[in-house]
């Protein structure tokens, strides 16, 4: 019994995995599978690379090692051994039509399903196209194999949307939670204001109070004061009538004296005064500035042609950069091109009007931001002040970057016809200083960076903030 079951398992470990048969001119995979070379060059006669093992899907070149001259001898002996033969080499092992106990032998390419042959021969499939397994197997082969290029287009799309819906996420979460800070240290700002408010106007009410208390007291005191002597006058006249002849006449002369006084005396004045009303107004940058940026915001660029040659600008136009002291520019400097201080301007001009930008300013440096001439000098030594035609933000007015802060957005608020130039901390929602001038001609925004690091950038702002 031993031995019989031992024959089966070398005669099994002999066959062919697509014809089930003994294995001919075996063809060895990179696998370690083995199939008749026939067998396999008819699997993969109309399929594309990269080819699959028929047993495990492991892909293998077109043209596999030579025949295994050794397993085929070993599969010749085996067959040669007592034993039920196996059947093989007409076509690959399938399963039976539970209908009618039948091989399926055949597909119906309408309904896509196996057949036997009495299923073919049923009305249910009359007219339809019916294909041999092997060589229906093969074409629906090539055709799924043709379905990997799209799909694996279609999954390296799905997956780069889906970094990109990460990223979007993230940027997304990052831009609320600075809206977030922002309204936080806005609010914090605002309820510094009011507790000053409060405190201001509390004391003046107090004050108020306090002054009102007393002219109140002063004047009941000089109310009860003439009440006293109206009182002791009544009282003596009226004690005088009482009296005999002699006694009134004589004390007559006292009474007309008290008499005489109370009637000169007039009634102390009533202290009469209104409640002035304690007027709270929030300061103008809390209600004027969103009014200037709402109505007034620009979208500028910078302009690549009057960049100093140790400045750097994006692609996008939006963010300029210091280059690195050992970083030499790509070209010489444009004709238009500041040579003599590090500064570039926008490539919009105002002639009239009353525009708004605002600049993003990150890391270390010295920096400036205003507007000048389109005439003003950029390859001499020129004091930048309004009388050569620059209205910048002062540096020695102290804001500047210190240690403590390394990122802040200014905002430029430009009006033509007040010949005004305002700058504003929009981190602290104030006004920082206001420069006058008259304007006559084309007004182009002005930006200075100097710093030895490259990581120091000032960056255009387009939304509203």
């Amino acid at each position: 019994m031993a031995l019989a079951t031992t024959l089966a398992e070398l005669q099994a470990e002999v066959r062919c995995p697509l014809c089930q048969g003994p294995l001919r001119a075996p063809l060895t995979l990179d696998c370690g599978h083995n199939c008749c070379g026939s067998c396999l060059r008819g699997r993969w006669q109309h399929l594309k690379e990269p080819l699959a093992c028929p047993v495990c899907q492991h892909p293998c070149p077109r043209e596999p090692r030579g025949p295994n001259t050794q397993l085929a001898l070993l599969a010749d002996l085996i067959s040669q051994l007592p034993g039920p033969r196996p059947e093989g080499h007409a076509r690959e092992a399938g399963g039976r039509c539970a209908a009618h106990q039948q091989a399926l032998s055949l597909f119906c390419e309408d309904h896509l399903e196996l057949l036997c042959g009495q299923c073919a021969a049923s009305a249910a499939h009359h007219g339809h196209r019916l294909t041999p397994i092997g060589p229906a197997a093969a074409h629906h082969r090539t055709k799924l194999k043709d379905y990997r290029e799209p799909l694996q287009k279609r999954l390296e799309e799905a997956q780069r949307a889906w970094e990109r819906q990460g990223v979007e996420r993230q940027e997304w979460r990052e831009k609320v939670a600075k809206q977030r800070t922002e309204l936080f240290w806005e609010s914090e700002q605002l309820k510094h204001f009011l507790r000053i408010e409060h405190d201001v106007l509390d004391m003046g009410v107090l004050r108020q109070m306090s002054s009102h208390s007393k002219k109140i007291l002063r004047g009941k005191n000089q109310l009860a004061e003439h009440s006293a002597s109206l009182q002791r006058t009544l009282r003596d006249v009226t004690r005088l009538c009482l009296q005999p002849d002699l006694g009134l006449l004589t004390g007559l002369s006292a009474v007309h004296q008290q008499w005489d006084s109370c009637r000169s005396m007039e009634l102390p004045a009533v202290f009469s005064y209104q409640s002035v009303e304690p007027a709270f107004i929030l300061p103008p940058h809390y209600t004027g500035l969103q009014n200037i940026i709402s109505k007034f915001q620009r979208d500028l660029t910078f302009d690549p042609e009057t960049a100093h040659p140790s400045l750097i600008i994006s692609s996008d136009r939006k963010t300029l950069s210091c280059r690195q002291a050992s970083t030499e520019p790509a070209s010489d400097p444009s004709p238009r091109a500041f040579t003599s201080q590090e500064a570039v301007l926008g490539v919009e001009g105002f002639q009239g009007g009353r525009h708004f930008w605002q600049v993003e300013i990150r890391g270390l440096g010295v920096w400036a931001l205003g507007v000048c001439e389109e005439s003003f000098p950029r390859n001499a030594p020129v004091t930048p002040a309004p009388a050569n035609g620059l209205w910048q933000l002062q540096q020695i007015a102290g804001f500047r970057f210190d240690s403590c802060q390394t990122q802040c957005r200014v905002g430029v608020f430009l009006d033509c016809e007040l010949g005004e130039v305002s700058f504003y901390n929009l981190d602290k929602r104030s006004h920082i200083s206001t420069l006058t001038g008259t304007f006559t001609g084309k007004l182009l925004p002005f930006f200075c960076l100097e710093s030895k690091s490259s990581a120091f950038s000032m960056t255009i702002v387009s939304q509203e903030w």
